[in-house]
């Protein structure tokens, strides 16, 4: 028995009452003034170093490229509100961290608590082909969705927010297919959260920022815009496809329809330990550092490396035929 209780997953419209520990608030924070200081030094330091040393200056794009999974694993420890003690400060933070990282913050926090609610349900099984349409261009969207198409996606989604009334509730109603119990109710949340007055205009008002932001970025670096493209890319790989990693052809009658994974040690911090995702599932309100010492509540069986899961996705047989 563990000393936390299980707790049920989160629902997008309700407050947590997360884990707080001390040390990984600490912790949190440098990494925050890291993600920020690198984040800024990739938008408007970058052009000068280019300048400066010309293509040599590319090998930085490693160390940037490894921010991303960090940056993006501060940003989900603020969806679960164990980023900072201070709810304001934190909701600040996450904001900014997510007009840097170019995702709509309401709406990525919203999907991911209902992902947690309905995972691997029909809207959630990008590896699985319903037999609509051509499996030819399933099979060619599929790949294409794994090599950026997904983060290209996220990026424009908050144009959504611009559209009337009438459109935003189509195109989110389009987004979720009715094909078994449980897609009508995920239909509505998308629907209301496109609906959601307050939501839609900070949704508009960070995209202009980040709008902004890139903007004057791209003037920074002047002849040298196609290193922005790549860096962009990259982090778009990355986020495309690590998205469904944990998820990938997990039977629906599996624990908590997620998987553990393996990975040095190092690379779990950059991680933040998001590829202990079935036990992230399971504690969705434990910190991320705190999860390594749950990975014994009922997980059976070796889990397999991440780097091999993530290359197991480009498999010629997905998208597989949906049972």
């Amino acid at each position: 028995m563990h000393e936390t209780p299980r707790d049920a997953p989160e629902f997008p419209r309700g407050e947590s009452r997360s884990v707080h520990h001390p040390n990984t608030m600490g912790i949190n924070a440098l990494l925050i003034c890291i993600v920020i200081g690198g984040t800024l030094f990739q938008l408007f330091g970058l052009p000068f170093v280019l300048r400066l040393w010309g293509i040599h200056a590319a090998c930085l794009l490693l160390p940037i490229a490894l921010l991303q999974p960090l940056h993006w694993g501060l940003i989900h420890e603020a969806i679960h509100s164990h980023l900072l003690t201070d709810r304001r400060t934190e909701e600040f933070v996450a904001r900014l961290l997510s007009v840097m990282h170019w995702l709509p913050y309401d709406a990525t926090r919203y999907c991911h608590l209902v992902h947690h609610q309905f995972s691997r349900h029909a809207y959630d099984r990008a590896d699985e082909y319903d037999g609509r349409g051509s499996y030819a261009v399933a099979w060619v969207r599929y790949r294409l969705w794994l090599c950026g198409g997904l983060y290209w996606a996220i990026l424009f989604s908050p144009v959504v927010a611009f559209l009337p009334e009438r459109y935003r509730a189509r195109v989110m109603a389009n987004a979720v297919p009715l094909r078994e119990e449980g897609d009508s109710k995920i239909r509505r949340l998308f629907v209301s959260l496109a609906m959601n007055t307050a939501k839609r205009r900070r949704t508009c008002r960070e995209f202009v920022l980040t709008v902004v932001l890139y903007g004057a970025s791209v003037w920074v670096y002047g002849e040298w815009w196609p290193m922005l493209l790549a860096a962009m890319s990259a982090r778009g790989l990355w986020h495309s496809i690590a998205d469904n990693l944990a998820h990938h052809d997990v039977a629906l009658d599996e624990p908590e329809r997620a998987r553990n994974h393996a990975v040095p040690r190092w690379f779990g911090i950059l991680l933040l330990n998001q590829h202990l995702h079935l036990t992230h599932h399971r504690w969705p309100r434990v910190p991320w550092k705190l999860l390594p010492k749950l990975i014994d509540s009922g997980e059976t069986g070796q889990p397999e490396n991440y780097f091999r899961a993530a290359l197991r996705q480009f498999e010629h047989r997905y998208p597989r035929l949906a049972a």
